[in-house]
């Protein structure tokens, strides 16, 4: 962006600088500052970032935002009211200025992989720039816009745990094309009901003009249930009212395909990743390709080269075992995909399951939930850790023959070379500050 770019944006004040460079890096960490980059000093409940305004300048910065008065007449310096609502401003006047199509991706579960597949299917045909890591909040969002340098396509992961939030991400990203994974129970025990999440998901079409088009996968029972006269909604599934449908889906421990039909051709695609979820974040990515007039052989080739995110469900083969990683998150959504892939292996089947957090007065239930589904599923040894984690052990023990509880990751690690053999298929998962990443670890 261009100087002037960012005080017309902000409507800021230039107090020293040339209002005629150009500014190609932007981030809110000293840290990580490149020569000739802005800082963008942000504050926190426990932090101000303006306390670091010279230590960015001595990293390389040439340039700040700042709501303080400073003096650095060799910098470019620029005062505006809100640091915050500065960086927000910035990122959609760059949007909203440049010549590049936004795709949005959200989702109770799956965006980030959804997110994925989406990007290396866009990039076959376009230069594409995606979030990268999990910058898919109010800060987030903006500085992934302003990585844009001449990209015609931007990939951005979108994330909310409150009403309105993602409709302020919406204003600001102002989708072409949107994507809703589904609708499950994650943040439940802040917004209080799945209809409340359904609405909360559906802000991403605020930002939206009339016409634009909403991706959303037909299997998940609240999105079925939406209907937008001004939008171009795209249903997919493996039912018979997607659209763009699934069929002859085949499962393996490392991979999956199905067989989709479009305009009267029939493609095989392969996903190169299990578990069933995969197949419907495939159908999107298609559908996203598809909007976007990528041919299939293409489409075909993007999710043939995906790779998940690191710290995604990755898969370890350590001491003769397979271990499933789930630490990173847990919902009742993301524990029953696990337990799917877990379920598709032909080895002996471990389950070792962590509270799911952030779930209020659903808690309970959403844990017996879980413990129903893992004793209906063919898994071998389940153990249970952490207080909530007790209600999946309790239900499952109903059913289920080796089930084992701790209260502790380290009572879990104490245990772990009886419990488990050699050759054994693990899945770790819990919500990621119950550290479960420990358990990996020991294995």
């Amino acid at each position: 962006m261009k100087v002037y770019e960012i005080v017309e944006a902000t409507r800021g004040i230039l107090v020293s600088g040339n209002k005629d460079d150009e500014i190609n890096f932007f981030s809110q960490d000293s840290r990580q500052m490149t020569n000739g980059g802005m800082y963008i000093p942000l504050k926190g409940e426990r932090f101000d970032g303006h306390n670091f305004i010279e230590s960015a300048f001595q990293t390389g910065a040439q340039a700040i935002i700042s709501e303080k008065d400073v003096n650095y007449e060799d910098k470019i310096v620029i005062k505006v009211k809100d640091t915050h609502q500065a960086l927000k401003d910035m990122a959609s006047y760059l949007r909203n200025h440049r010549p590049v199509k936004v795709v949005g991706v959200t989702g109770s579960v799956g965006k980030t992989s959804t997110r994925d597949m989406v990007y290396s299917v866009v990039k076959q045909k376009y230069k594409t720039l995606k979030t990268e890591g999990n910058y898919n909040n109010e800060i987030g969002l903006p500085l992934t816009i302003l990585r844009y340098h001449d990209e015609e396509v931007l990939v951005l992961e979108m994330g909310m745990n409150h009403l309105q939030e993602m409709s302020r991400l919406s204003m600001i990203a102002r989708p072409d094309i949107a994507c809703i994974t589904n609708v499950g129970t994650a943040h439940i025990g802040e917004l209080g009901s799945r209809e409340n999440i359904l609405k909360a998901k559906l802000e991403i079409i605020n930002g939206m003009k009339e016409g634009s088009t909403l991706i959303i996968n037909q299997d998940n029972d609240m999105l079925q249930t939406v209907e937008l006269h001004h939008l171009n909604v795209v249903r997919v599934g493996k039912g018979k009212e997607a659209s763009i449908q699934a069929s002859h889906i085949v499962l393996e421990e490392t991979k999956s395909s199905f067989e989709v039909e479009y305009q009267g051709k029939k493609e095989i695609i392969e996903v190169p990743v299990q578990g069933e979820h995969n197949i419907s974040n495939a159908l999107i990515a298609i559908a996203v390709g598809i909007e976007l007039n990528i041919s299939l052989e293409d489409i075909k080739k993007g999710i043939q080269e995906f790779k998940l995110t690191k710290n995604r469900m990755d898969i370890l083969e350590k001491n003769h075992k397979t271990v499933i990683d789930g630490t990173y998150n847990a919902s009742v959504d993301s524990m029953k995909s696990s337990i799917d892939v877990l379920a598709n292996y032909k080895k002996r089947k471990v389950a070792i399951l962590a509270d799911m957090l952030e779930l209020g007065d659903y808690s309970q239930q959403l844990h017996e939930e879980v413990g129903s589904y893992v004793a209906s599923k063919g898994i071998d040894i389940l153990v249970c850790v952490g207080k909530e984690a007790k209600y999946i052990y309790q239900k499952a023990r109903e059913s289920m023959k080796d089930v084992y509880y701790f209260e502790s990751n380290q009572e879990v690690i104490a245990r772990l070379d009886e419990l488990l053999k050699e050759d054994d298929v693990i899945l770790v998962k819990g919500s990621h500050s119950m550290n479960l990443k420990e358990v990996v670890e020991k294995i």
